[in-house]
């Protein structure tokens, strides 16, 4: 008896809870506004809009120069020619690296030929690599220079990249016997200045 009339109590006391309980409140940024129509287009405001500034590509190639598998990878490409010995040294192999969202890949792994190297490349891709062997000149050739991405040349002495609109190109990493060499995982103080 006693528990039919705990179980009713209960039960009572719930349905009175619910009928009293009000809806949540609604808060003002819940609600839509009177004259929104679509989305926010920064040119529309009335307070000036700072110029949108492309990144650097040196910046971002001396940034992905010190990412674990990006550094990984030029090991593994440098690897693949037999450390740039392959073919009398004028082997080649590269690959792309992209990034989506805030997430870097590797792909199109490719091996060729001196100066028969094409890497395939998408919307995604941010840079490409490929190796110079040691019977190819270390510094990357013209047709390097004319990637629409940052282009990575690793040689034995140097991990160079070239700077996409211009014919300019820059070491930004030592060789593989070097202490700053692009083989081994960035410094702190390299890793904090290109960030």
């Amino acid at each position: 008896m006693h528990r039919r009339a705990l179980a009713l109590a209960i039960f009572t006391a719930f349905l009175f809870a619910s009928a009293v309980a009000l809806p949540p409140r609604r808060t003002h940024y819940d609600e839509p506004s009177i004259d929104s129509e679509g989305f926010y287009e920064p040119s529309e405001s009335p307070r000036p809009q700072p110029e949108a500034v492309p990144p650097d590509p040196l910046v971002l190639a001396r940034q992905l120069a010190c990412e674990p598998l990006v550094t990984r990878s030029f090991v593994q490409a440098w690897k693949a020619t037999l450390n740039g010995t392959r073919g009398h040294g004028l082997a080649e192999t590269g690959f792309a690296i992209e990034k989506y969202k805030s997430s870097i890949s590797i792909q199109g792994w490719i091996g060729a030929a001196v100066n028969d190297l094409l890497i395939p490349t998408d919307d995604y891709t941010v840079a490409i690599a490929h190796v110079h062997g040691r019977g190819a000149d270390e510094r990357p050739a013209d047709i390097d220079v004319r990637s629409r991405v940052p282009n990575f040349v690793i040689s034995q002495n140097a991990l160079y990249v070239t700077v996409p609109g211009t014919s300019r190109v820059e070491r930004i990493r030592g060789g593989v016997d070097e202490s700053d060499g692009w083989n081994r995982p960035c410094s702190t103080g390299l890793a904090i200045a290109t960030r």
